[in-house]
């Protein structure tokens, strides 16, 4: 085993220890500490996600064409490492959070296609039996780096002693010796020189572009099932876990964080994974040929009926019923089956359909995918906001709030706030002492008058207020109210997966794989 895998083994689990750990912890952040409306915390969460799986794009071209991996990996690295270090010092400010996640998301995505093909590089024919070996190792390091994180990161954030600059600090200090490490083994990497104009010349001829264009329908019903997915990572199943009303006791011995249950995606990756592999798809096969656009069918309607599942949670919890967390494993269960049908197989489909030269760029296109998608998921979450007139409130022990079309409401509903309305909110803080803040942020509706509504924190706790209302208020609840939101994506990904299968049948594969003499061939 080539001495420099170890250092780029130990990057990468740092490295992904940083991305997952902040990635987990963001929306709940920007919840819970900046009082951001849910709706606005789910749509900047998926866009810094957007971002990350965007900048790919560019490292692949300043990678393979001018500077080569290495260099582009170090730069992209000290970038990455600077949005970390700024995150965790600054991030309490709009604008400071917006800067430091842009670094982050060109950081990461920067050294993103570079990291997996630097591993086969250091390899030659007389090791060569060794890369399956090496990539075990990296895929360990990505899976137990990630794990650890969003295991970690959660309970930083909601410890008192800790908070978000401990949460956000330690991915950074991850990052920065991830970096270290890196740059630790200059001397041990083979690095590859650029291929230059040859490699553009190969992407921008008739058979790179009609090959781009073929994926790139793919990569649209790829797209849309990573807008299911990726809500699973960091986004609206973690708010969905922060209420009271999810019992998070796993047999009375230990309880999760609202941001540590997605934790068992990874763990449920390494039990399936050869479930499917040895099991399923040979028990299938004997009946239907399993294809990579089969398997692909199959994941867009094995997501949507995960979501069923957390659409039935949203329903009991708005109905005001206690609902396990293991009903939201089930859902977790389910979307990681269909992460191995969909994911894995369309990244492998990619990586045979595209001819040697320009693998890495295919590649980059795939993460578009994952793009496109949580563009989907940001969209939707700030066209479904719905601004409300109000027309009074009144404080006190209980606050109710006079609007119009009150009586269209129900209970559960979500109610957004502003700090314009001239009302604070009071309580005791974690010393037991009085504390007064601005209404802001995301409130349930307790209880609906013919005209008013009595709102209630997202704990569903009576919320006790002060002041006067100013009449400059900036009040909005959404137009997808609880399970409604789920079963809007369940209805995308099903008419998607019905459409594809029209694709697919018409779609015609052609591998392209490496010949003794280390040629392309079909």
């Amino acid at each position: 085993m080539p001495s420099s895998i170890w250092f780029i083994v130990s990057n990468e689990f740092a490295e992904r220890f940083c991305f997952y750990g902040i990635n987990s912890i963001l929306v709940a952040y920007m919840v819970s500490h900046m009082k951001f409306p849910d709706g606005k915390a789910l749509a900047w969460g998926a866009l810094f996600k957007s971002a990350a799986y965007f900048f790919p794009v560019l490292g692949a071209v300043i990678s393979d064409v001018f500077w080569g991996k290495f260099r582009t990996i170090f730069v992209f690295s000290i970038l990455y490492a600077t949005g970390c270090v700024c995150l965790a010092l600054f991030g309490s400010s709009e604008f400071a959070l917006v800067a430091s996640l842009g670094l982050v998301a060109l950081g990461t995505g920067g050294i993103k296609p570079c990291v997996s093909t630097n591993v086969g590089d250091q390899f030659s024919a007389k090791n060569a039996h060794l890369i399956e070996r090496a990539f075990s190792l990296f895929y360990m390091a990505i899976n137990a780096g990630s794990s650890i994180s969003i295991f970690m990161c959660p309970w930083l954030l909601d410890h008192p002693n800790w908070g978000p600059k401990w949460a956000f600090g330690m991915p950074a200090i991850m990052m920065v010796l991830a970096t270290i490490v890196f740059v630790a083994g200059k001397a041990k990497y083979v690095m590859v020189p650029p291929a230059g104009k040859a490699w553009l010349k190969e992407v921008f001829s008739p058979d790179g572009l009609k090959l781009i264009a073929k994926l790139g329908v793919l990569y649209v019903f790829v797209a849309l099932f990573w807008s299911l997915w990726d809500q699973s990572n960091g986004g609206a199943l973690v708010l969905q876990a922060k209420s009271p009303l999810m019992d998070k006791s796993i047999f009375g011995i230990f309880t999760f964080k609202p941001a540590q249950v997605q934790v068992v995606n990874g763990l449920f990756i390494l039990l399936l994974a050869p479930v499917f592999s040895y099991g399923i798809y040979p028990a299938v096969n004997k009946f239907v040929k399993v294809t990579p656009l089969r398997k692909i069918g199959a994941g867009l309607v094995v997501i949507g009926i995960s979501f069923i599942v957390v659409g039935w949670i949203e329903d009991e919890i708005m109905a005001g019923r206690t609902v396990s967390v293991w009903w939201q494993l089930l859902a977790y269960l389910i979307l990681t089956a269909s992460e191995l049908l969909v994911s894995v197989t369309a990244l492998e489909f990619s990586y045979k359909q595209a001819p040697l030269r320009i693998k890495s760029f295919i590649m980059a296109l795939f993460l578009l995918s994952t793009t496109l998608g949580n563009l989907v998921v940001a969209a939707v979450n700030l066209v479904s906001v719905k601004p409300v007139k109000v027309e009074k409130i009144e404080t006190g022990a209980q606050t109710w709030v006079t609007l119009e079309g009150a009586a269209d409401f129900v209970p559960g509903q979500k109610i957004d706030f502003t700090d314009k309305a001239g009302i604070m909110t009071v309580s005791l803080d974690d010393k037991g002492q009085p504390e007064e803040k601005a209404l802001e942020g995301t409130y349930l509706v307790a209880e609906v008058e013919t005209s008013r509504v009595r709102i209630m924190t997202v704990e569903r706790q009576d919320l006790s207020t002060k002041g006067g209302f100013s009449g400059l208020d900036s009040v909005s609840t959404y137009s997808l109210v609880g399970s409604a939101y789920y079963w809007f994506f369940i209805a995308i990904i099903w008419i998607a997966a019905l459409v594809f299968a029209v694709y697919a049948k018409f779609y015609k594969e052609q591998d392209f794989v490496r010949t003794d003499e280390g040629a392309a061939a079909a």
